[in-house]
């Protein structure tokens, strides 16, 4: 039988593991687990599932500078005056001078027939003829009867001077005795009765000076108020010869040759050649930012024209909203009535902006959101827009200067949060 070693073996005590180092393999498991779920997620984050191939799309750097607000609009070349020509009276219209004929000022361009208003003048100047003729009649009468009331009245003072020396010889004859006092009665009542007379033939002529002044103040109204019916007819008849208001040349005919017109129908245009404007069509959503003064730039063909707004229309018409630009210096001999031209208008002017090249992205992604691009791919971000240019965007927040964003369409993103660039 064999004998084990248990008499030569000697059983020694574990000492206890410290706290610490009883703990320390878990609490290393649990750090390294978690920082490889870490590692897991970023490496999910930063993956994409869609590629995109670079060269399909547009890209721009993020600056710092000037934005200039503005809009490019189209217009055409207008006359600055290109009065047109109206019809005042009916009748039937003769034209005298052919479209893109040269006219002067007061020249005939047209004539209108009206026997009915030609009838009407003579009538009225007939009438005004007969008032002035009864007129002169009736201050020859009023003359004569003036006439009458003197000579009444010149009698009068005659008797009276009688009367006066007839009582003068009564009381001399009365002092010596040769008459009576009832004939001194007598004169003296002969002589207050002349006075009496006398005074009223004198009044009465005063009163017919008065009558005779009066009646000649009310005919001389009565035709006055003829004379101006007159005028006024003369007039409309003067006007039924239709002259050149300015210099230029004659627009176009609006009506046929002999055709018949209305009052207040038009009849054609003259063009004003020595000065013109620029006439702008913009769209009614720039309409509020429309200013008179602002600054315009015009391109008409090879030929680069300044201006400022001048006049903008306060109604929309086909969603648009017209204005006027005058030129601040032009060569009038190089422009041409209703010549097409393109403009842009300068709306405002920022400096010291965050800036980005302006392109389809805007649109596409809502002025909420773009792409930056980060290495090899784009990063979709949260931005803020804010001013449009026609070249440029401003941005309000999201962006730092150096930044290159995708500035193309945002479609074919899918709004993915990434996307790899081939």
């Amino acid at each position: 039988m064999i004998q084990g070693t248990d008499q030569q073996d000697h059983i020694i005590q574990r000492k206890p593991k410290s706290a610490l180092r009883r703990y320390m393999p878990s609490a290393v498991g649990i750090v390294a687990a978690i920082m490889f779920v870490i590692l897991i997620f970023q490496s999910f984050g930063k993956g994409a599932n869609l590629v995109l191939d670079r060269d399909q799309l547009q890209f721009a750097t993020v600056q710092r500078g000037d934005l200039i607000r503005d809009i490019s609009v189209q217009g055409r070349i207008v006359a600055a005056n290109a009065p047109t020509l109206y019809s005042q009276e009916n009748g039937q219209v003769h034209l005298l001078k052919q479209p893109g004929e040269a006219v002067s000022e007061g020249d005939l361009l047209a004539t209108i027939t009206s026997p009915a208003l030609q009838n009407d003048l003579q009538q009225q100047e007939a009438v005004l003829a007969g008032m002035r003729s009864d007129a002169e009649r009736a201050e020859l009468e009023a003359r004569n009867q003036q006439l009458d009331m003197e000579q009444v009245m010149n009698t009068a003072q005659v008797n009276l001077m009688a009367a006066q020396r007839e009582l003068q010889r009564a009381r001399q004859s009365i002092e010596l005795g040769v008459i009576r006092q009832l004939d001194v009665d007598i004169a003296e009542d002969n002589l207050m009765t002349s006075e009496l007379a006398f005074d009223h033939a004198k009044r009465k002529v005063e009163l017919a000076e008065d009558m005779l002044n009066f009646e000649q103040n009310s005919r001389a109204q009565t035709i006055h108020r003829q004379q101006l019916i007159v005028d006024e007819l003369r007039r409309k008849v003067e006007e039924l010869n239709v002259t050149a208001p300015v210099n230029g040349q004659l627009g176009t005919w609006l009506v046929e040759q002999q055709s018949h017109v209305i009052p207040g129908q038009p009849l054609l245009t003259v063009i004003d050649l020595s000065e013109y404007e620029a006439e702008l069509l913009i769209q009614e959503s720039h309409a509020q930012d429309l200013m008179p003064s602002q600054q315009v730039e015009i391109q008409l063909g090879n030929q680069q024209l300044r201006g400022s707004i001048s006049y903008i229309a306060p109604e929309v018409r086909n969603n648009q909203v017209s204005a006027r630009v005058r030129f601040t210096e032009v060569d009038n001999s190089q422009l041409r009535q209703n010549q097409r031209l393109t403009a842009r208008v300068i709306l405002e002017h920022k400096t010291d902006v965050l800036k980005i090249a302006r392109g389809d992205f805007v649109s596409t992604g809502g002025g909420r959101q773009a792409y930056q691009v980060i290495d090899n791919q784009a990063v979709r971000k949260q931005v803020q827009l804010g001013a449009l240019s026609v070249q440029w965007v401003e941005i309000l927040d999201g962006a730092e200067e150096g930044e290159q964003w995708v500035i193309s369409n945002l479609t074919e993103f899918n709004n993915q949060n990434r996307v790899n660039l081939n």
